[in-house]
């Protein structure tokens, strides 16, 4: 078959980087497009895969209001990826973007891929509106679009993060904690994004509170988007991006205002805490605290609280024991993503067609 992979933020590189790689091995031809955003195109290169960056530039428009940037790169990126797929034929699209345009113009079937609710995300309407076929977590809410949802019990981060997939490995952690000391990570996102409009996460006054608490029992690492203060610099974390993971999976705790990492450090087993404006906001972070046990969200004005259950729980014994314990009961009951992925879209259109009428097909994949 030949499929084009459309996706325009890192955290969808990992999502699909397995399945992409069998789809490549199993003889398929595979196209990947992507845009300029963060590191995505490094991790694409480092892949070794042939790709084309229709926006080398980014899509970026500094000075721009945020509706007025949207509006025009919808425009521009319909266009670019028109002038891409013209004359060429595939079996399906795979997105997380504007690609299902182009798919109702070919007349190409396209499936999306997204885990926020669409009350959280009420802009990617634009996108699920033409898609074919949505793939999404069985826990989040695409209103209206439900039809058309592909349901899978899992989270995206476990197409990457399933134990039969991501192997830990401790000579990464000596990298940056030569003694493997006891160590504890923050995560600082730069909340610029079009959907982070007016949101906020962690101060740097409440940044250094909880590096002055956690000094106390370890050593201290920030993953950091956002410029740092020059005084904290110190402590970033001197680690390619592509093996964070090892990081989160070592460290005795994860505190942050990203989403994503927060998600894969439960998935991981290291306990979780996140602090932004989105808490009570996305269904799949929700179930993770509140199904599983596996993390402690509080939005911004409830530093405090979060503050004073850090301080609890770094005086308990053995409390990541405790966590990986829970992770193994939340791996029982959610599928591997990838496997998952490559069956579906190996077996296409006939699967979309066995997982409607029967969703126990997916267990196959635990």
């Amino acid at each position: 078959m030949r499929y084009l992979f459309f996706f325009v933020h890192p955290s969808k590189f990992h999502v699909f980087k397995h399945t992409i790689n069998r789809l490549k091995r199993d003889g398929h031809d595979v196209e990947v497009l992507i845009t300029s955003k963060d590191i995505l195109e490094q991790l694409v290169k480092n892949e070794g895969w042939d790709y084309t960056n229709i926006f080398p530039e980014g899509r970026k428009m500094d000075g721009v209001p945020a509706y007025v940037s949207s509006t025009i790169n919808l425009f521009r990126t319909i266009y670019r990826l028109y002038n891409y797929c013209k004359g060429k034929k595939y079996d399906l699209f795979i997105t997380d973007d504007l690609l299902v345009y182009i798919g109702k113009l070919q007349r190409v079937p396209t499936i999306v891929f997204t885990d926020d609710d669409l009350s959280t995300t009420k802009q990617f309407s634009i996108v699920l509106a033409f898609a074919d076929y949505i793939l999404s977590p069985d826990i989040t809410d695409l209103a209206k679009y439900n039809k058309k949802k592909i349901s899978f019990s899992g989270y995206k981060e476990l197409a990457y993060l399933h134990p039969d997939i991501f192997r830990p490995n401790k000579d990464i952690i000596r990298q940056f904690n030569p003694k493997m000391d006891t160590y504890f990570l923050l995560r600082l996102v730069s909340m610029r994004s079009y959907h982070d409009t007016g949101k906020k996460g962690l101060s740097d006054r409440n940044v250094w509170r909880l590096i002055e608490l956690l000094e106390y029992y370890g050593k201290v690492f920030i993953s950091a988007e956002r410029k740092l203060p020059t005084d904290m610099e110190k402590y970033r974390l001197k680690l390619k991006s592509e093996l964070i993971a090892h990081a989160i999976f070592y460290a005795d705790l994860f505190i942050g205002d990203s989403q994503t990492m927060t998600s894969e450090a439960v998935v991981l087993g290291t306990p979780a805490f996140r602090c932004n404006d989105f808490v009570g906001n996305i269904n799949v972070m929700d179930e993770k605290e509140n199904k599983y046990g596996l993390s402690f969200n509080y939005k911004p004005e409830n530093f405090e609280k979060m503050y004073e259950r850090i301080k609890t729980m770094l005086n308990e014994k053995r409390f990541k024991d405790t966590f990986q314990s829970k992770r193994n009961v939340m791996l029982a009951e959610k599928i591997n993503l990838t496997g998952f992925m490559i069956w579906l879209l190996e077996n296409y259109p006939d699967s979309v067609e066995e997982i409607r009428q029967d969703p126990q097909i997916q267990y196959r994949f635990l």
